[in-house]
Formats: C-alpha cells, structure tokens, sequence
C-alpha cells in the first residue's frame, strides 16, 4: 500500500488508482511470466508452473475489480477542496468517499459532520440524494447510530452555507461520536 494514503484524505481516491494499477500489472506479469517459463522449460502447458499461474489469476483478476472500481470513482476537485478548506476548521471533515450499494454507487466528494449533523458534497452528475439518504440511514442503523440528519447538496454555494451554519451552531460538539460515524463511512466506501 501506498505510504500516506489514508482514506478520507484529499487525493485517496486518485493516489489509490494508481497503486491498484500497479499492483494489477505486477500480479499479471507474474502470472504471465510463470506460464511463459513453463512453457519455454517444458515445451507444453501441461506442468506446475502453469498451474501457478493459472491460480495467480485469481488474485490478479480481484485486484483488477478494484483497479475498474477505483477508474469509476472520482475524488474531490481542486475547486471544493479550496473552497471548503478555510470554512471547516474544527469540524470533523473527510474526502473522497465512494459509497456502494446494490442498486447505485455515490460520490461524496468531502463530507462534514457536527453534532448528529452530516453535509457532504457531490459532483457526480445524476447523484440520487432521496436514495443516497436512505442508504446512510439503512447503514447508520445497521452499527447502532440513530437519528443523524444527512443532507448531501449538489451546489457549492448552498454546501458552505451549510457548512457555516455547522460552524456557527451552539449544538453539542461531540468529536468523539462524529469520529466514530465518520469512520465508518471510511470503512464502507471504497
């Protein structure tokens, strides 16, 4: 794994796909190269070493999965990272987060959170937020959190007026609670 690649780090996403690759390539030519020795001492596919390689697939073939999920994600822009940069002091804050579900996958491009209050922001075109909202709360319940409010916004402006809302709100901070809900959406995103 890639050293300081955290998740919910500025650039996870885009520092993860690079590792994926990597690893990716590395496990197929390993497999490839094991067949093609096999084939070259033996002069046929019947012997061990195509039987590695074969079995080599396996894991070459799920990090290639991930490779094709991290392509499919997309991190946090330029734009919102500066924009939200000097408005989140103190708040609990993550980025790049890709959440799955059955039916759909969501971008959240960097998600605050303060009291049992959660904003993010999306710039994935087509972002359903009613079905993103009831996967959250299906997920919260599932490990025991109860009656946070999540609203995920499309538009920046609309975002930091949220976000300066959290900020200035005379609502219990409790950092300990929205760490431990902000580390669970690490662990469920990709």
């Amino acid at each position: 794994m890639p050293w300081n690649n955290k998740k919910g780090t500025y650039g996870y996403i885009a520092r993860q796909r690079r590792w994926e690759i990597i690893k990716t390539v590395v496990m197929f030519g390993i497999s490839a190269s094991l067949y093609i020795a096999g084939y070259i001492t033996t002069k046929s596919n019947k012997n061990l070493l195509t039987l590695v390689a074969v079995l080599g697939c396996l894991p070459a073939s799920k990090s290639a999965v991930s490779m094709i999920m991290f392509f499919k994600a997309k991190g946090c822009s330029e734009e919102i990272k500066k924009a939200v940069a000097r408005r989140t002091e103190g708040l609990s804050q993550r980025y790049d987060l890709y959440l799955t579900s059955y039916a759909k996958n969501f971008q959240i491009s960097h998600l605050v959170m303060k009291g049992k209050n959660m904003a993010g922001i999306t710039e994935q075109d087509g972002f359903d937020e009613a079905a993103c909202n009831q996967h959250l709360k299906t997920l919260f319940a599932q490990n025991g959190f109860k009656d946070i409010t999540v609203k995920i916004f499309r538009d920046k402006e609309k975002y930091l007026e949220r976000v300066a809302s959290l900020q200035e709100s005379a609502m219990e901070d409790n950092r300990e609670f929205d760490e431990k809900v902000l580390e669970l959406m690490e662990n469920l995103s990709l």
